[in-house]
């Protein structure tokens, strides 16, 4: 109870008052009231209260409950307290209470007098022998004279034990009491204390250069027990519970210590989201270096060791490297962690190189952000070396950052390395990495002069080489020089398949992927069809067997391997190539067919048509499968994949197939479409039968190149019965340029110009074909109807005695005129027919030569 001070001191009644109270034994009520009147007037109240006799240590013990920290109405504030010390002292001298209350406030004021509280302790203590262990008194006074050493520098060690001893004797009491009686140095404590454990343990220590001498540092069991001491006096500081962590990881204790990191990274993320302020990104590196080194310690978290280190060298790499430098290579585990973190980050870039090659669509960015980790993961390597990182790494971590499109930065390290003087390891990479990061600059120039340095290197490194191919090649395309660029595609594809559709499709522009392989597919056809076209004439001209037996003899060379590019064996390379960047597409498939054909190997090419899939019925595919099988004797297959082709409506397909086709494999197609064009015209003659005819013939006409007479002949025919009578003319008229006596093609373009009326030109090829074989052609023109004939027979008549006469519009020689007199004697039909024509024939042997 607080007493109320009276305007007037009335300290008798004060104390009659008191004494009330404390005869009924509320000592509280008493004290209370006598302590108002000891503030009053000091020496009334003492000689007042000299005069009670039991009563007064009752009031002394709840003074000292008072000071001690027991009691119910004990003094709100400092002042009171000071005040009950004083008046304790008046009471009792050498009060122990009292003097401990007064060292404490010393000590809270100023310490310099620590030296004397300390003694002052000592010599209270040491004349109290037999003093109990609980003793409250006898506890602060160890307390004190803990906390006065603590204070005082140069005994602070001797403060630290002295805590220790009181903790280890009654622990909640010593955390009791000095959170109570010395809460206002608690800090003080607690910094101390903190520092001798650091101190202890010296790696922790953020200052390099920071000394101590070895008698001040603690042994392992007393660092435990200031750690637990501290845990207890300060449970939520999160000084304290690093420190405990870092013990914990010192003293083997792996699990724990990764527990308690956990828990303080959490701590950190809580109160940024609660605060907004987030945690200085040093504490953080600290914090998840030390949680990386007790998950390396245990063992089996290779992941979250990596994880953790990488995030702590992003954050800050400064104050990671200094705690990477304490905790790992100071502990022995620095190669390891190294190592582990090469193994990690080797494992993201293969990752990522699978997912690429699996990818479905080839314009795809997919999986490009598994290369995340591992450039950080480079990066910390990196910071751990002297200098930035070895070359080597260095590399790498180019590598990586081109692939992940960082081609800026990647430009940069590269332009370092290359610049180096005296180091040329890795040089070829350096080289074919810049190249690339140019040319994504847009510096076309020094990527080519990087590309062609790599290619034209004495001895390449075949992975860099295979880059610097497609890099040249991805610069010609962009140039215009498409053809060229197959080949540099060939020569890689050719070295290392694999390398290069990765190349493509992660080092290629993905906007420029889809073009790429659009110039390959035709640029490969083209390769295909020369390689054919030349074949073709050395067999033609008797010197392919003599090539073949030289090209054996010749020793290989960088200009025999390249001249070997557009080989069939260098298209099949390249269309292996394109199957792999456009699995399921035509193109490549019908491409790599092809070149598995020209290699003669038929069996691999049908089964890799076969394989396509039931997609619906494709020209290209069908057309392929029908020669295939033809070639290898299945003519009934043939039959029907003939008839699937001419169902889908394009032989045009073909044009490429046969440009590539054996002549062997040509002509047998071309018999064999023409002899099922002739089974369906002699089965029937309606216009269905007619058109099939036609399709069967087109493919048997560009099966031989233009040149089968024959299938042209009957095409024209069957034009000529379909009504597209300028159609069988042109027919006729191609056979008739590279034959022109042949009688059946006159006397069809003939007829063909009786059905247009064109009297000039039909008399003219009649005229032509009569020179050649009078009877065949009279036995034509007796086949016609009678109609038709008569009319042939008028022209005929017409012609000579125009000829006779001179008004023929024709040019006429003698021979024409004879051909045209047996003609038409031979075709006349009546009596009159035949007397007009030996007249005629009669008067033109007595006309003169012209």
């Amino acid at each position: 109870m607080t007493a109320v001070v009276r305007p007037v001191a009335n300290i008798s009644a004060l104390c009659r008052e008191a004494d009330a109270f404390l005869e009924t034994g509320e000592f509280e009520r008493a004290t209370a009231l006598y302590m108002s009147a000891f503030r009053t007037h000091g020496a009334s109240t003492v000689a007042h209260m000299r005069k009670l006799n039991s009563s007064l240590s009752g009031v002394i013990s709840t003074l000292e409950g008072w000071l001690d920290g027991h009691g119910e109405n004990r003094p709100a504030d400092g002042r009171n307290k000071g005040l009950a010390a004083v008046f304790l002292s008046t009471l009792s001298p050498n009060n122990l209470s009292a003097t401990i209350f007064k060292m404490e406030s010393l000590l809270q004021s100023s310490g310099q007098v620590c030296e004397e509280i300390f003694e002052r302790c000592t010599s209270l203590l040491e004349g109290k022998p037999n003093c109990l262990p609980g003793d409250t008194a006898n506890m602060m006074l160890e307390l004190t004279r803990a906390l006065a050493c603590l204070v005082s520098e140069s005994h602070s060690i001797r403060g630290l034990k002295l805590y220790l001893k009181m903790y280890k004797s009654d622990k909640s009491e010593t955390i009791r009491l000095v959170k109570s009686r010395q809460a206002q140095h608690l800090p003080k404590i607690v910094k101390t204390l903190t520092e001798k454990v650091l101190h202890t343990h010296h790696f922790f220590e953020m200052n390099e250069d920071s000394t101590g001498s070895t008698k001040d540092k603690l042994e392992d069991e007393a660092c435990s027990k200031v750690i637990e001491f501290l845990s207890a006096l300060s449970p939520s500081s999160r000084e304290v519970q690093e420190l405990n962590a870092v013990h914990l990881l010192m003293t083997g204790r792996f699990g724990d210590s990764a527990q308690v990191y956990s828990s303080l990274l959490e701590l950190c993320c809580s109160q940024t989201s609660s605060n907004g302020n987030p945690d200085p990104p040093e504490r953080r590196a600290a914090l998840l270096t030390g949680r990386a080194a007790a998950y390396l310690s245990a063992g089996g978290r290779s992941a979250e060791v990596c994880s953790d280190l990488g995030e702590a060298f992003q954050l800050h790499p400064a104050t990671a490297r200094v705690y990477f430098q304490k905790l790992f290579t100071g502990r022995g585990m620095g190669t390891a962690a190294r190592n582990l973190l090469r193994q990690q980050a080797d494992r993201g870039l293969s990752g990522f190189k699978e997912r690429v090659l699996v990818r479905l669509d080839l314009r795809s960015t997919d999986g490009i952000e598994l290369l995340d980790p591992a450039i950080t993961l480079l990066r910390t390597l990196c910071h751990l070396e002297p200098n930035g990182g070895g070359r080597e790494l260095r590399v790498r971590l180019a590598d990586c950052l081109l692939l992940r499109g960082e081609h800026r930065e990647a430009l940069s390290i590269c332009s370092q390395l290359a610049a180096s003087q005296g180091q040329h390891s890795y040089q070829n990479t350096v080289q074919v990495l810049r190249g690339y990061a140019r040319f994504l600059c847009d510096d076309h120039k020094g990527a080519l002069e990087d590309f062609q340095a790599v290619i034209e290197h004495n001895a390449p490194h075949p992975p860099s080489c295979v880059r610097a191919l497609c890099g040249r090649g991805l610069l010609r395309m962009t140039s215009g020089s498409n053809y060229l660029t197959a080949v540099d595609y060939v020569t890689a594809s050719r070295l290392q398949p694999q390398e290069t559709a990765l190349t493509v499709r992660c080092l290629v522009p993905w906007n420029s992927r889809g073009l790429l392989v659009t110039v390959l597919v035709e640029q490969g056809r083209v390769m295909l069809e020369g390689a054919g076209e030349q074949e073709a004439k050395q067999r033609a001209s008797g010197e392919f067997q003599q090539h073949q037996q030289e090209a054996q003899l010749k020793t290989p060379s960088k200009v025999k391997h390249r001249s070997g590019s557009a080989s069939p064996a260098g298209v099949h390379s390249l269309a292996l190539l394109l199957m792999d960047l456009q699995p399921g597409a035509d193109g490549p498939q019908v491409l790599a067919a092809d070149a598995l054909y020209r290699l003669g190997r038929m069996e691999e090419a049908y089964r890799l048509l076969l394989s396509v899939g039931p997609a619906g019925p494709r020209a290209p595919i069908l057309a392929r499968l029908a020669l295939l099988q033809l070639h290898r004797g299945f003519l009934y297959n043939t039959n029907q994949l003939l008839k699937k082709l001419i169902h889908c409506g394009d032989t045009s397909c073909l044009i490429p197939l046969l440009a590539v086709a054996q002549q062997r494999d040509r002509a047998l197609l071309q018999t064999h479409c023409h002899s099922a064009a002739k089974r369906i015209l002699e089965a029937s003659g309606d216009e269905g039968a007619l058109r099939e005819a036609v399709t069967y013939l087109s493919i048997a006409i560009m099966a031989s190149g233009g040149e089968a007479v024959d299938s042209l002949l009957e095409r024209a025919r069957c034009y000529a019965s379909l009504g597209q009578r300028k159609t069988a003319i042109f027919d006729f008229s191609a056979i008739l340029k590279d034959h022109p006596q042949h009688v059946q093609a006159l006397c069809g373009r003939s007829f063909t110009y009786l059905m247009l009326s064109q009297q000039q030109e039909c008399t003219r090829d009649l005229l032509a074909a009569l020179q050649v074989n009078a009877d065949v052609v009279a036995k034509h023109i007796l086949a016609l109807k009678a109609g038709a004939r008569k009319l042939v027979c008028d022209w005929l008549h017409q012609f000579c005695r125009g000829s006779l006469s001179g008004r023929s519009g024709l040019c006429v020689c003698p021979l024409s005129r004879r051909a045209a007199q047996t003609g038409f004697c031979h075709v006349c039909s009546s009596d009159e027919d035949r007397l007009q024509g030996t007249q005629v024939a009669s008067a033109a042997r007595g006309h003169p030569a012209s």
